[in-house]
């Protein structure tokens, strides 16, 4: 697989190459300027009415050089680098849960978007892939519904790629590391003609994984990825641009490499899991962006289709057990459109208007299987505790041997909302300027959950004895329609001071929002509970308890928020030194929060009440001729105001999964060396950390703050760069991620020390 794939890109790569080559280029090869000339960062916005460099706004920019000396490889990977930004590594790429401010989501739904080059991503399982060749990334924190819309209460990530436009050239790189680690990429960006560009990349990774399953004695967590992206850039008039993406990734992955975690000693168990466990995906991204610009007004139009299939097989009891196994397989088709027009004059006054609609055909299938040991310790119970704590008179006996339940979710979500912004500059006064702006939005969610499953009951006089088989059992069906509608109007206003020409202070009011949905991963709790009742309810109805609705039981509400932000940006020394200091306070409601379901077999997202976070964010940035460096460092104090679940009051308790502090340093040496036998020696190093984290909402089981540090020394010689690099320089131990099944906990550690090397040709 791995020798054809490569074969096709290469292929491709000498076709495109040699269209690139009937244009002839005069101009002299600087390898120094061929190898850095992605770090010209080109800021723009389809819709926005500031500059983003004085956006007034919590903002991060993250350009190529540092993507390259911090190692980024995936959105996770910028964890802890943007204040109070937690993206854990765990689970599977299925699970993206991204925290920013205390705000997010670990299972459904998200409240961080994420934009491709101005698309959205419309569902979280797609977030995690392999970034390459990437122009920038920018992270804006707190609520930006104004402009972005649902699911953005935490915050925005908008990644933009490289354009063949801008940058021309070809890279061939590959990386060897411990852990049967292996890398390579190839890209080629080339001119057709002075109005046509396309670039066309390809990528293959794998390692071995990192963790070992001590019931197969097999690594639980081996990886492969594959994928590329072919890129169009068409300038058809002065006035008029298009441009064309597709792009594809393959993951094929062991998932979910949890061990059972010992409350009294603190220690974790290591893997041991003895039913398979993976995750594989194809997904598939394209979108049109279509520009048409004046001196007036710059009108865009971005068209965006993704496509998802994936299959999840886990071991829901993380256990040598037999007990109870998943295999959810996801099926989506999304769609995206916006239209957008701005003003583009030199005036102190600066609008946009907007048009966006989308629709997301999700569905989902999760059978659940009750293997051997499922049987007699989970659906026995049920009736052995009948007999043993009620006056029941006779004892019901599961027959099968394994029972199987399945469940097919459809939950098709559309929607369609007008957005505007107005700046106004000098406003009264010179350097005073006025945002503000606002949404309306409507969106609608459906539900259509069928399952039909069937278990073969005994009865008999007491547990030990003989039991006679009960005929006439039908199979429960459930078929279940439902839907929710949303209409939400999302305001921002920000008022910002310019100081000095190298300093604005701002102050901004928002309003965020996070849609509600339903819950897809409890289908077997609700089916079990289903088939309870009919059975009771047909041979002893006296004691058959009928469940909750599914409406109310799989539904949960949107979450609210208002956020109060004040801060101050300043190069302090012009082209040396840079500033930005930021503090906030959310107000949230309908907090969005995961619970796991009493029978311990499933978890979902529900409501819990009143929440508050509010903290501080910090970061600076030097450069002084071959060094740079930046310290970067969020507080958040996120805690419940109004929360009980009827048995326990959670007011004062800290919001599950958000670290309250997060840390990163780095530092960056570059040299370039003349008459030597090298041309550029580079080093740099980076220290993340993050904490303390609770697990629960009862603030019981916590990880302290920790810290990791990878760094990475290089030489190039013309083309040619070599770099030997490391991650978790330290080996520090700490846990990634909690999880509880069947009311046991488990935790997944994080990844070890790696160390490997890299090699880069630029021709």
């Amino acid at each position: 697989m791995n020798k054809r794939y490569w074969n096709i890109i290469f292929t491709l790569w000498i076709s495109f190459h040699s269209l690139g080559a009937e244009k002839k280029d005069t101009t002299p090869k600087d390898t120094i300027k061929t190898y850095n000339i992605d770090e010209v960062i080109i800021t723009s916005s389809t819709k926005e009415t500031n500059d983003f460099r004085t956006l007034p706004g919590a903002v991060s920019l993250i350009s190529p050089q540092t993507i390259a000396n911090r190692q980024i490889e995936a959105l996770k990977d910028i964890s802890s680098l943007v204040p109070n930004l937690y993206i854990p590594d765990y689970g599977a790429r299925l699970t993206s849960a991204i925290y920013i401010r205390g705000i997010g989501a670990r299972s459904s739904g998200q409240s961080v978007g994420l934009y491709v080059d101005n698309v959205p991503y419309l569902d979280k399982s797609t977030f995690d892939f392999e970034l390459t060749d990437i122009q920038r990334i920018e992270v804006l924190r707190g609520p930006q519904g104004t402009l972005y819309g649902r699911n953005a209460m935490g915050g925005i990530i908008n990644v933009y790629t490289l354009s063949p436009m801008n940058y021309q050239g070809t890279r061939l790189s590959g990386s060897v590391g411990n852990y049967g680690t292996y890398k390579g990429k190839l890209s080629h960006y080339t001119k057709l003609s002075e109005t046509i560009g396309i670039s066309i990349e390809g990528y293959y990774d794998q390692h071995n994984g990192f963790f070992t399953n001590i019931y197969t004695h097999k690594k639980a967590d081996p990886e492969k990825l594959a994928g590329g992206q072919i890129r169009l850039d068409w300038q058809i008039t002065p006035n008029f641009k298009a441009g064309y993406t597709i792009s594809y990734d393959y993951t094929d992955q062991g998932a979910f490499p949890y061990g059972l975690y010992h409350r009294e000693t603190g220690n974790i168990d290591p893997v041991n899991i003895n039913d398979l466990v993976s995750y594989q995906r194809n997904m598939l991204s394209n979108h049109l962006s279509l520009e048409y610009q004046t001196s007036s007004f710059v009108l865009t139009s971005t068209t965006g289709y993704q496509y998802l299939k994936d299959d999840m097989l886990m071991d829901q009891d993380f256990s040598p057990l037999s007990i109870f196994i998943l295999n959810q397989k996801q099926k989506q088709n999304a769609y995206s459109q916006e239209f957008a027009i701005k003003s583009n004059l030199t005036r102190n006054y600066q609008w946009s208007f907007g048009l966006y609609g989308f629709y997301n055909d999700l569905h989902i299938d999760g059978p659940v299987t009750f293997k051997e040991d499922g049987v007699s310790q989970v659906l026995q119970k049920v009736f052995d505790d009948l007999y043993y704590h009620t006056s029941m008179p006779v004892h019901l006996k599961v027959m099968d041997k394994e029972v199987y339940i399945p469940g097919s979710f459809d939950t098709p979500s559309y929607g369609v909302a007008l957005f505007h912004q107005s700046t106004y500059n000098n406003l009264f006064t010179k350097g005073l300027s006025l945002t503000a702006g606002i949404r309306l939005g409507y969106e609608k969610q459906q539900m259509d959950y069928q399952s039909a499953a069937k278990m073969s009951l005994g009865i008999g006089g007491s547990p030990e004895g003989n039991h006679t088989e009960l005929q006439g059992i039908e199979p429960t069906v459930m078929d279940i329609h439902t839907s929710q509608d949303f209409w939400q109007a999302l305001p921002k206003v920000s008022l910002k001071y310019t100081c000095t020409p190298q300093t604005f202070t701002y102050i901004s009011v928002a309003k965020g929002y996070k849609t509600g949905g339903y819950n897809v991963q409890m289908s077997a709790d609700l089916m079990q509970s289903q088939m309870q009742y009919e059975l009771m309810n047909q041979f002893i109805p006296s004691m058959a308890i009928e469940p909750a609705s599914v409406e109310d039981v799989a539904s949960y509400t949107p979450e609210h928020s208002w956020n109060y932000e004040l801060g101050i940006k300043s190069e302090v020394i012009k082209n040396y030194l840079t500033s930005e200091l930021t503090f906030f306070y959310m107000d949230v409601e309908d907090v969005q929060i995961t619970q796991f379901v009493n029978s311990g077999n499933g978890r979902i997202l529900t409501n819990a009440g009143k929440a508050q976070s509010y903290g501080v964010e910090a970061s600076v940035k030097t450069s002084i001729r071959n060094v740079s460096a930046d310290l970067n460092y969020g507080y958040t104090h996120a805690t419940f105001r109004n929360y009980n679940n009827g048995e326990e009051n959670f007011k004062g308790k800290f919001i599950p999964y958000a670290p309250r502090h997060t840390l990163s340093a780095g530092i960056h040496y570059n040299k370039l060396v003349s008459h030597a036998l090298i041309d550029q020696f580079t080093a740099s190093a980076q220290f993340n950390g993050a904490g303390k984290i609770f697990w629960t909402e009862y603030n019981d089981i916590f990880q302290k703050f920790y810290s990791t540090v990878q760094a990475k020394i290089g030489i190039r010689k013309g083309s040619v760069k070599v770099d030997l690099w490391s991650k978790n320089l330290t080996d520090t131990q700490f846990t990634a991620f909690y999880f509880e099944s069947f009311n046991n906990p488990f935790m997944q550690r994080g990844k070890p020390f790696q160390i490997g090397a890299d090699f880069t040709i630029i021709f």
